[in-house]
């Protein structure tokens, strides 16, 4: 597209499990409830669902942050790629033809 090519790093099987473990931890599934925990309770302080919304946004936001981008934490452990090998050139299959065929024709 308009000759413009973007190179986004990508992250690796270990990377990816870091950033799962990190998203967990930060959102609260894995048992810390923090950011669900203090919204609730900055709510009810203050009276207000928005107030807890806006606490627990803010927590899916930073875990939104640390998570997605494919940051060099993510990618300490690249996978070796194998180097393109070349055929040589009588490996490749002739016309398919048998020869049991060719002499079959030549018989008759």
């Amino acid at each position: 597209m308009l000759g413009i090519e973007i190179h986004i790093p990508e992250m690796d099987f270990e990377g990816q499990y870091l950033a799962e473990i990190l998203q967990y931890v930060i959102l609260g599934v894995s048992g810390n409830p923090y950011f669900q925990l203090i919204g609730f309770i900055y709510g009810y302080l203050c009276e207000s669902f928005q107030q807890t919304f806006h606490v627990v946004a803010v927590g899916s936001m930073l875990a939104s942050m640390v998570v997605i981008p494919p940051w060099p934490l993510y990618r300490k452990n690249p996978l070796p790629f194998h180097k393109v090998r070349k055929t040589p050139s009588a490996a490749v299959p002739s016309s398919g033809k048998s020869k049991s065929v060719k002499s079959s024709k030549k018989k008759n």
